[in-house]
C-alpha cells in the first residue's frame, strides 16, 4: 500500500480518551493495525487524552508533529477522530503536515495516490465528524432536559473519588505538575482536575489556581 515509503519513515499515532479505554483492547488494536502496515514498533506513538483538546495540549502528538516527522515521512491513524474532533484544529494539522511534505493517511478513509485528493477527502470527513459530534451532544442535552422535566434525571455518576483526590494532591503538591499534565496522567478532563483542586483541596483562582492558605501563613504559592 505504501511501498514507495521506507519502513523507517512510517509513523503511527494511537489515542484513547481515558484510562479505562487504555486498559481494554482499543490501543492494542490500533497498534496491530500499524504493525500490519510495517510501521516499526519504535515509531508508534501512544497517548491518553481527548481529541477535543488542542494539539498543543497533547504532548506526545504535538512532539510527533512538530519535532519528529520529517519530509517524505508517513503518518498513519486508524480513524480520523484519533487526531481531532475539531474541524479547525484538523485543518491546522493538515496544513502543517502539507508544508512539511508529510503524507497523512487515516485508515478509515478512502486512499488515493493523489495527495490533493486525500486532503480533500480528509477535510470533508473531518467536518462531518465534527458535525455528528455536535449533534450527539445536542441530543444528549435534549435528553437530559426531558429527564429533568419528568423528574427522572439523577445526573452522571461522579468520577471524583477519594483515590483520585489523593492522586491529584500528590501530583500537584509533591510532583509539582501542571493541571494539564495531571489530566493526562489520570486520564481525567481538565475541568475535573480543576474542580478537585478547587472544591476538595482548597485551591482558589488567583490569576492561576493557587493554594488557599491560612491568614497566619505567608501568602500563597503559585502552582501552575
Amino acid at each position: 500500500m505504501f511501498d514507495n515509503i521506507p519502513k523507517n519513515c512510517r509513523y503511527g499515532y494511537a489515542r484513547v480518551s481515558s484510562k479505562s479505554q487504555e486498559e481494554n483492547s482499543s490501543l492494542e488494536f490500533q497498534k496491530q493495525e500499524f504493525l500490519k502496515l510495517d510501521v516499526p514498533e519504535k515509531n508508534i506513538r501512544i497517548e491518553v487524552g481527548s481529541a477535543a483538546d488542542k494539539i498543543s495540549e497533547r504532548p506526545i502528538f504535538y512532539n510527533l508533529i512538530d519535532h519528529e516527522l520529517k519530509e517524505n515521512d508517513l503518518l498513519l491513524v486508524t480513524k480520523i477522530d484519533r487526531c481531532s474532533r475539531n474541524t479547525l484544529e484538523f485543518l491546522k494539522l493538515q496544513e502543517k503536515l502539507f508544508k512539511k511534505d508529510v503524507t497523512f493517511i487515516s485508515l478509515d478513509l478512502p486512499y488515493s495516490n493523489d495527495m490533493a485528493v486525500n486532503k480533500l477527502i480528509a477535510t470533508n470527513l473531518a467536518a462531518i465528524a465534527t458535525f455528528e459530534h455536535e449533534r450527539r451532544r445536542e441530543r444528549q442535552r435534549e435528553g437530559i432536559q426531558a429527564a429533568k422535566k419528568a423528574g427522572k434525571y439523577r445526573g452522571r455518576k461522579t468520577v471524583i473519588t477519594p483515590k483520585l483526590i489523593a492522586e491529584v494532591k500528590d501530583l500537584k503538591e509533591e510532583k509539582k505538575l501542571s493541571n494539564v499534565q495531571i489530566a493526562k496522567i489520570t486520564g481525567r478532563g481538565k475541568n475535573t482536575i480543576y474542580k478537585i483542586l478547587k472544591e476538595e483541596l482548597n485551591y482558589v483562582p488567583y490569576n492561576r489556581l493557587v493554594k488557599n492558605v491560612n491568614q497566619e501563613e505567608k501568602g500563597c504559592r503559585k502552582l501552575d
